[in-house]
């Protein structure tokens, strides 16, 4: 009988053990939610339509990463940023549009998203502030980010110019 109840103790650590190591991996591969929690938090404007269908949306593109037109004063802009399809189960992406300043990092951040999936774009971003008209010489960081684990790898820095008219 002692045998018995032994053996059925530890079927059952085995078995909270099982379901311990099962939740801690779930947590460790990252749970995906739009806010709050202990899990990946994706970016909330990522979407994989353009707003108003297929037609293009007048405004900002990124040509090869190599320029970029906004309109002066605004906060909030049109763009296309795109994590490609082709990353799928590897990477999320950020995007960092950046100026150069005086400050001790050397630079001004204008936007950040947040973690974009594969297969999604970026169509609208809240800058820091509106710019004047003028042309500026900016910095895009786009940093991919392991699915498994959240950690960066190499990073791809574009210069861009920023035209604001």
């Amino acid at each position: 009988m002692k045998k018995r109840a032994v053996f059925t103790a530890a079927c059952v650590a085995l078995v909270l053990l099982l379901i311990f190591d099962l939740c801690l991996c779930f947590l460790l591969v990252g749970v995906k939610e739009s806010s709050g929690g202990g899990g990946v938090i994706l970016d909330p404007n990522a979407q994989t339509e353009r707003p108003g269908g297929s037609e293009s949306v007048k405004g900002p593109t990124i040509k090869g990463f190599s320029s970029l037109t906004i309109p002066p004063e605004l906060k909030t802009v049109a763009i296309d940023l795109y994590n490609p399809t082709e990353n799928n189960g590897l990477y999320y992406l950020t995007f960092e549009l950046r100026l150069p300043d005086e400050s001790e990092q050397g630079y001004e951040v204008l936007f950040k998203t947040g973690y974009v999936e594969p297969g999604l774009h970026i169509y609208q971003v809240t800058l820091s502030h509106g710019l004047k008209a003028g042309e500026y010489t900016a910095q895009l960081l786009i940093q991919p980010y392991r699915m498994k684990g959240l950690t960066p790898t190499n990073n791809v820095s574009a210069v861009v110019k920023l035209t604001v008219k």
